[in-house]
């Protein structure tokens, strides 16, 4: 059985869940193990497992999710003893599955997964829509959908807003502040062109989703004082998945240099209702690039 060390928040689990499906369609199986004890131990230590909360698979596809629990137990000790908890549970459920070894993939290298057999453990982000691609190619669902449907101020939200109209702006901060030489912030002048790409009027709504909105105006303030923006805040005790699953609804989004924004415009891009979306290029700081869906639009964040 295919084994997928996940880790990181939303969007790097869907990369991750996306690799794992495909290996193991790949090689004719139905399951999948997802172990989850890294995901408070990154760079964030209060991410949480999300992609719980979608349905991502077929229903005669099995994804089995282990370690939630033992995550979970591990932070309440210091990191270095929590961090040798984790291995010391990855190293009993291996065993007791019968995998054999860790297998580190370039996740620049999509067709690399094609020679991994079924005993895998994969480990890495996968940040790349190509694989994305192959694994909806054999069912690897684009309709987003809750599992447990929608809270009352989703639903609310849903049916107020224009997703047809409106567009969804994502500035991603929180701990790409505590890395500026990795991520680095997008300027204002990177969405002034992503709104023109999009050809937004004047009175289009633009709503402008951030992990720190009280920030957004300072950053952002031409876009900010326009009178047809609008910040948005999450309700109190609202999930991030949540605020995932609503961009996911709009027609046009910019996103940030964040898999958070990119994965809410794949979802809900089907052939014949085609999302507008641009995307910054390079994604990161030393130039590296993401692979994205050819129909995207990449706009220069250096301009």
């Amino acid at each position: 059985m295919v084994t997928v060390r996940v880790q990181g928040g939303l969007g790097n689990q869907l990369f991750q869940a996306a690799a794992g499906y495909y290996l193991s369609r790949f090689n004719n199986q139905n399951r999948l193990r997802l172990d989850v004890t890294r995901i408070p131990f990154g760079t964030d230590p209060t991410r949480r497992l999300e992609i719980e909360q979608f349905d991502l698979f077929p229903s005669d596809f099995h994804a089995s999710i282990e370690g939630n629990g033992v995550a979970q137990f591990a932070r309440f000790f210091p990191k270095k003893i929590g961090s040798f908890i984790i291995q010391g549970f990855s190293w009993w459920s291996d065993a007791l599955s019968g995998n054999k070894g860790e297998v580190f993939v370039d996740d620049k290298n999509p067709k690399s997964l094609d020679s991994l057999g079924t005993d895998s453990i994969l480990h890495g982000y996968f940040n790349n829509f190509d694989i994305v691609a192959k694994a909806e190619s054999l069912g690897f669902s684009r309709n987003l959908k809750l599992r447990f449907g929608p809270s009352k101020w989703l639903s609310d939200y849903i049916s107020d807003l224009n997703f047809e109209e409106s567009v969804a702006l994502h500035i991603r901060l929180g701990d790409y502040l505590r890395f500026p030489q990795i991520f680095g912030n997008l300027s204002e002048n990177f969405y002034l062109n992503c709104l023109e790409h999009l050809e937004v009027g004047e009175k289009q709504d633009i709503v402008i989703f951030s992990d720190q909105p009280n920030k957004v105006a300072n950053l952002l303030p031409k876009i900010s004082k326009r009178p047809q923006t609008y910040i948005f805040r999450e309700p109190h005790l609202a999930a991030s998945f949540e605020t995932f699953y609503l961009m996911s609804k709009f027609k046009k989004i910019c996103c940030a240099n964040s898999t958070f924004s990119m994965w809410a415009a794949w979802f809900n891009d089907e052939a014949g209702n085609s999302k507008q979306v641009t995307v910054p290029s390079p994604y990161l700081l030393n130039e590296e690039d993401m692979v994205t869906p050819a129909s995207w639009i990449k706009v220069p964040r250096f301009n």
